[in-house]
């Protein structure tokens, strides 16, 4: 796994608004002591990295390219204080520093989150079952503040939404369940307790995938019960049914 390591704010004044840092970068006393254009670049920064650890991005690097800001009608007096602003985008970041002296100095970055994810490793279809072939870690550009999946996400019983390009990263939104009882279909009603195991045939009444919950008819009762799917055609009623 690559290690991005922070350039020291003596570094970030020679760069012109360039920026690689790693996820573990914090504004230091001594960035907090930077000039309104350091501070600035340190906020996108450190908002930046807030945003890819909220979506579960691993091993996140961030690259920011300041735009011109305007200039301050003065000289800037005591600690500058910055503000990331509420229209903020992970490809846009716009902040606002207000200082004693300067008023308030507007700063906007292009920004590039990339990191580690789980992404399609070939082109996958819309209904198509997922399996360990289709998906890999790789490094990836955040380009929406959704959850990503979990790198230990079991793939058994998940499904594409939609086409799912090769190198996207994948995300609840575009995966379901696929659906192991589906509607009208025969079912084995598995019990089992102390060692007991009792089968009985039943027919669901509702669409489901696994650990999902379903109605199913008892065959031998005729009675609707509540089951939870453990696997394909295969339910399990609820305690105390």
């Amino acid at each position: 796994m690559a290690i991005f390591t922070n350039r020291p704010p003596a570094a970030l004044r020679r760069t012109a608004g360039l920026l690689l840092a790693s996820a573990g970068s914090l504004l230091s006393p001594a960035a907090l002591a930077a000039t309104p254009a350091e501070l600035a670049q340190q906020s996108a920064q450190q908002w930046l990295l807030q945003q890819a650890a909220a979506s579960g991005l691993r091993a996140p690097q961030v690259r920011l390219q300041a735009l011109p800001a305007r200039q301050p009608p003065g000289s800037c007096l005591g600690k500058p204080v910055a503000e990331v602003g509420s229209d903020s985008q992970l490809g846009r970041v716009r902040v606002r520093v207000r200082c004693q002296g300067a008023g308030e100095i507007g700063y906007l970055f292009r920004a590039e989150v990339s990191g580690l994810a789980l992404a399609a490793a070939r082109d996958i279809d819309p209904g198509q079952t997922l399996g360990a072939d289709d998906v890999s870690e790789q490094r990836v550009l955040l380009r929406s503040p959704q959850p990503l999946l979990a790198p230990d996400v079991a793939l058994d019983g998940l499904r594409s939404k939609t086409q799912i390009r090769q190198g996207t990263p994948l995300r609840g939104l575009l995966l379901e369940t696929a659906p192991l009882v589906k509607r009208g279909m025969a079912v084995a009603i598995v019990a089992e307790q102390e060692g007991i195991r009792v089968e009985v045939a039943g027919t669901a009444l509702e669409t489901a995938g696994k650990d999902e919950w379903v109605r199913v008819k008892n065959g031998n009762s005729g009675k609707v019960i509540r089951a939870r799917v453990i696997d394909s055609g295969v339910v399990r009623p609820e305690i105390g049914q």
